[in-house]
């Protein structure tokens, strides 16, 4: 068997792994169920695709993200690795010939959306596929306790009573205690191997900034740090106004975000990426799956909705281990925007139920049967026919595509997508017998070479339509005939959001939505937003240490680095104030073993800085100790 190192460098040009990747790998090749817990930048799709390279077969993995799994295949498929990806944009047609492709031996890597994995198709083809490992990805989404829940991905147990030898590895980037919990219970994992690097990032230094213009500080960071940068905004708008006040002032800066085409999206990244441009201005769609070392900062202008999604954001910076700013801001009128926006996020039920009704009028949804096409649509024009709030509107799409009523795919694509099936013999004989067919064909593996017929190829209709001299739409029927003859799969071009009915329509329950698991999610997510909040209003707590105690790290040691303990190392103590504030703090740890956080806030002796210098001196001197679970208490030395 080809070592693991030498299918690393063969593929992927590196010559050594990242920390526990070699590690994760051996368990997985092992044949043991794994869980692996690593950072953003951590590299998680090494621990899988080596390992899926080493062994004779198929690795399935199950994606939620249609953008992340188009980007992976692609990247597969550029080294030399076939590889495909099904999801509910796709028609019948193409996922019948791309299962047939996995079951035939066609493909390494075969990527499903959640939701895919219990159709009749599927389910009817897995058993006679050479499925050698299951891959989770983006595991957090099993868990109700997580930011990111998916009702399908609690099917995926289903899938290892089919291929009960087949190993599992799950992987996610950001798990507190009770997902990690979760994953494990709902993928009913036996005796996995568990691996977790720390959530502190030794060469992040975040900052919280109390700001009334943000604009304006941005503008100042960005003239004054060096490097290549993000910054996040939460609307497409914002993210345009932001980079126009950038280029105003010489700063070489560009906007990203999901209304822009899938062409336009893929200029600005590698602009970006090649340093043709300092600064990407996005919203948070930018991001998954680039691996730039060099970003020199990260701003947040608007605040994420949890600490997950903030700290997966944050560590985009600094992957190369050099020093790297994470800096957010703590202004009101964003942290009541960003409660407002929370607040409406779960509909009430007699407007989710309204609006169930108002989409199946307007997309003419009977109770007999659905298509299986997925239909184009404008969201401004279905607000505006619904005589809906969109944003109002927007979330109970999103509940009913969570809940499998529908699929709602919003990505915006100007690729198509081609992939001969027929081997090229056969493709001569079908030139023979259908000349009028055979320019395209010569003209598409003139262009394309014989790659594609061992991976799935992306391109600009248009341009093929020119270089042809054919009306694109022509064009786009000749593909589609070649399709029908099976010798091709050919995925148009999309750049407006799509919505697949996955069930006739019918009088929506409660119990269908499991409303008491609603209601819970709502909750969670409201907690979740109050421990961000609390990231940004908080000064007494090392950045980073809040950070890995909400992940469930029990490490006491500051940064040293952030706002906090800068401001703290600059507190000045006098006797006075250093014997109030240790009287205090020894009082409320005699009464019960206390958190780090706990202490700080409890107690009100002094300022935080001073009460967190008094403490850091009072463990240090080994007066105050940390027991097996994380808690402080008194020793009794």
């Amino acid at each position: 068997m080809t070592s693991a190192h030498e299918i690393l460098n063969r593929y992927w040009g590196y010559e050594s792994f990242r920390p526990l990747q070699e590690e994760i790998i051996q368990e997985v090749l092992a044949g043991k169920d794994t869980l692996a817990l690593l950072p953003t930048g951590g590299g998680k799709s090494i621990c899988f695709q080596v390992p899926g390279m080493m062994q004779e077969g198929l690795t399935i993995v199950i994606s939620p993200l249609i953008a992340l799994m188009k980007d992976q295949v692609e990247n597969l498929n550029k080294r030399g690795i076939a590889a495909t990806y099904i999801n509910s944009s796709l028609g019948y047609n193409q996922i019948d010939q791309k299962l047939q492709g996995a079951m035939d031996g066609t493909y390494k890597f075969l990527y499903l959306a959640p939701e895919r994995i219990q159709s009749d198709m599927f389910r009817a083809r897995l058993p006679q596929m050479p499925v050698k490992l299951l891959v989770v990805d983006e595991a957090h989404c099993i868990s109700q306790w997580g930011y990111d829940f998916r009702p399908a991905y609690l099917k995926i147990a289903s899938i290892r009573e089919v291929l009960p030898k087949v190993p599992t590895i799950a992987l996610t980037a950001s798990a507190p205690p009770e997902v990690k919990k979760d994953i494990l219970e709902k993928l009913e994992m036996k005796k996995p191997s568990i691996f977790a690097q720390s959530f502190k990032r030794e060469n992040l230094r975040y900052f919280v900034f109390e700001e009334e213009n943000v604009a304006k500080r941005i503008l100042s960071i960005a003239q004054r740090t060096q490097g290549t940068g993000i910054i996040y905004a939460r609307t497409r708008k914002l993210t345009e106004a932001l980079a126009l006040m950038l280029q105003k002032e010489g700063i070489a800066a560009m906007a990203y975000h999901g209304g822009m085409k899938n062409s336009e999206r893929n200029e600005v990244q590698t602009a970006w990426l090649e340093d043709r441009v300092r600064i990407m201005v996005a919203t948070n769609a930018f991001g998954m799956g680039i691996d730039k070392p060099d970003v020199r900062f990260v701003v947040h202008y608007n605040l994420p909705f949890d600490l997950e999604s903030y700290y997966q954001e944050a560590g985009r910076g600094g992957r190369d281990g050099k020093t790297a700013l994470a800096i957010v801001f703590n202004n009101a009128p964003d942290l009541g925007e960003i409660q407002r926006w929370s607040d409406n996020k779960y509909p009430a039920w007699k407007e989710l139920k309204s609006h169930y009704a108002l989409i199946c009028n307007y997309f003419r949804i009977s109770r007999e049967g659905v298509s299986d096409q997925a239909q184009e649509f404008d969201m401004r024009e279905l607000s505006k026919h619904t005589e809906q709030p969109a944003l109002s509107l927007y979330n109970s799409l999103k509940v009913l595509h969570n809940e499998g009523i529908l699929h709602l795919n919003e990505d915006s694509d100007d690729f198509s997508y081609i992939h001969f099936l027929a081997q090229p013999e056969d493709v001569i004989i079908y030139k023979r017998q259908h000349p009028s067919l055979a320019p395209v064909i010569e003209f598409m593996l003139r262009m394309l070479g014989g790659e594609t017929y061992s991976r799935e190829v992306r391109f600009l209709l248009d341009n093929w339509g020119r270089q042809l001299d054919l009306p694109p739409l022509d064009l786009h029927h000749l593909l589609m005939r070649l399709m029908q003859h099976r010798i091709l799969i050919y995925t148009p071009a999309t750049d407006k959001p799509m919505i697949r009915f996955l069930s006739p329509r019918h009088n929506l329950s409660k119990q269908e939505l499991n409303w008491d698991k609603y209601t819970f999610l709502q909750k969670q997510n409201a907690r979740r937003l109050d421990e961000m909040k609390a990231y940004v209003q908080q000064t007494e707590l090392c950045r980073s240490l809040f950070i890995q105690q909400y992940f469930g790290e029990k490490d006491h040691q500051p940064c040293g680095k952030c706002d906090v303990c800068i401001g703290r190392n600059k507190t000045k103590v006098n006797d006075n104030e250093y014997q109030s504030i240790q009287a205090a703090i020894l009082d409320r740890l005699k009464t019960r073993d206390t958190s780090y956080r706990e202490v700080l806030l409890e107690v009100k002796e002094g300022s935080p800085a001073q009460r967190e210098k008094v403490l850091r001196y009072l463990m240090d001197k080994g007066l105050i100790q940390v027991n097996s679970e994380g808690f402080l208490f008194v020793s009794s030395k």
